[in-house]
C-alpha cells in the first residue's frame, strides 16, 4: 500500500508542477487568443483554470471582449484628435520655461 501513496504523491506533485500560479495563468489565457500555446502550457492552463474560479471567470470575460470587439466593429467611435488653442500652448509654455529656471 506504501508504494501506492507513493505513485499518488508523485502524480500529484506532477500536476501541481504542471499547474501556473494566478498571475501566469492570466499571461497564459491572454496569449491563448492569440496564438495556439504549446501543449503543455495548455494542460497547465487548463488544470488551474479547473481548480481556480476567479482565473476561469477572467477567461469567460476577455473571451467576451474579444468576441464582442470583433463583431461589432462599427460600434467603436475613433477619437478625434484634439488640439489646444494657441492661448494654451503659450501658458504650458510659459509654465513650462518657469519651472526650468
Amino acid at each position: 500500500m506504501n508504494w501506492l501513496t507513493q505513485i499518488a504523491k508523485t502524480l500529484l506533485q506532477g500536476l501541481l508542477d504542471l499547474s501556473p500560479n494566478c498571475k501566469t495563468a492570466v499571461r497564459l489565457q491572454s496569449a491563448a487568443l492569440e496564438r495556439k500555446l504549446p501543449f503543455r502550457r495548455w494542460l497547465g492552463l487548463r488544470l488551474h483554470v479547473l481548480l481556480c474560479k476567479w482565473c476561469r471567470r477572467y477567461g469567460q470575460q476577455i473571451r467576451l471582449i474579444r468576441h464582442t470587439a470583433q463583431t461589432h466593429p462599427d460600434k467603436w467611435v475613433k477619437t478625434v484628435p484634439q488640439q489646444l488653442s494657441p492661448a494654451a500652448r503659450q501658458r504650458i509654455q510659459a509654465k513650462l520655461r518657469s519651472n526650468q529656471e
